[in-house]
């Protein structure tokens, strides 16, 4: 029943009852049925607060449990634990092409539970105002994944919008299904497009296969995989050197952009860059340099993760 409903019977019933006590009162008894009338005018309030309480805690129980219901089935979904067929999907109004999303922030470390939470529900809603209903997110702390449950594409100002809403910079990875038996592997493939985007150093955005596509095919393991990530182990005892590398990369090979990024002057750049190639004998003047300096990387940071 509707908490309105309820609490208009209450109402109706306590009228009810004033109008039983005044029709049997007597003459002589206008004092105690006054004395009545005050009794039950004290006694309203508390009935209403505790009926509304009551009321409104079971409803919030109810409510908690329908959520960590669909949050399960949304992460059994995207971990491929649960079957695209199953009956319970149709809580989740997946019948369809579907966008999942794989999301990335760079929030601070040290910001309290609340503040987390808080956060998270402004990306919610940030998220369900861009799409016009009501996405199915597992959101965390640093990122999490979602699933927009219609045909649609992410739009370019995505990222800008839910960092807005974040206050963080914010990564966004986006693979478009056909339908919800193709989730669990996008979901694989947004959070590698994620995790390649922040090996090589690419800037916070929205992020899509095509934008990343020669660093995702060299990153996937072959039989040729460890010896090409051990291409990097005789620099591997120097973060910085690993650090140049990577932003130098992602910055198209700028020596000026990358000291810029890193802090440095252009002349600490070129003799790290050249320390990295007399230790490890790749030439990152070459194009094929350059593309080994990449997969090395993008494997090193595979085996990393795993």
């Amino acid at each position: 029943m509707p908490l309105h409903l309820l609490l208009r019977t209450y109402a109706h019933g306590l009228y009810a009852l004033w109008q039983a006590l005044r029709d049997v009162a007597g003459p002589g008894e206008e004092g105690a049925l006054v004395e009545l009338a005050d009794v039950l005018l004290q006694s309203h309030p508390g009935i209403v607060g505790a009926v509304a309480e009551t009321y409104l805690d079971e409803r919030s129980a109810l409510e908690a449990e329908q959520r960590a219901q669909v949050r399960s089935l949304v992460r059994g979904l995207l971990d491929g634990m649960v079957p695209p067929g199953h009956v319970l999907l149709d809580q989740l109004g997946l019948e369809g092409p579907a966008l999942v999303l794989a999301l990335g922030l760079d929030a601070d470390p040290a910001e309290g539970p609340v503040a987390v939470r808080r956060r998270l529900r402004r990306l919610q809603t940030a998220l369900d105002h861009t799409f016009g209903v009501e996405v199915l997110a597992l959101l965390e702390a640093d990122g999490g994944r979602v699933i927009v449950p219609k045909d649609c594409p992410a739009p370019d100002d995505l990222a800008g919008r839910l960092a807005k809403a974040g206050g963080f910079e914010v990564r966004v990875a986006a693979v478009r299904t056909a339908g919800p038996e193709e989730v669990t592997a996008a979901a694989r493939t947004a959070t590698e497009i994620l995790r390649i985007t922040r090996a090589c150093g690419i800037p916070a955005g929205l992020h899509r296969l095509d934008d990343v596509l020669l660093e995702y095919h060299l990153s996937r393991p072959s039989e040729t995989s460890h010896r090409i990530a051990a291409l990097l182990d005789p620099v591997a005892g120097r973060p910085e050197l690993l650090e140049t590398l990577r932003t130098h990369l992602a910055h198209q090979q700028d020596r000026r952009a990358t000291a810029a990024a890193l802090g440095l002057h252009p002349n600490t750049v070129d003799n790290r860059l050249a320390r990295i190639g007399e230790q490890t004998g790749i030439d990152l003047a070459a194009p094929r340099g350059t593309a080994l300096a990449i997969a090395a990387l993008l494997l090193r940071d595979a085996v990393d993760a795993s």
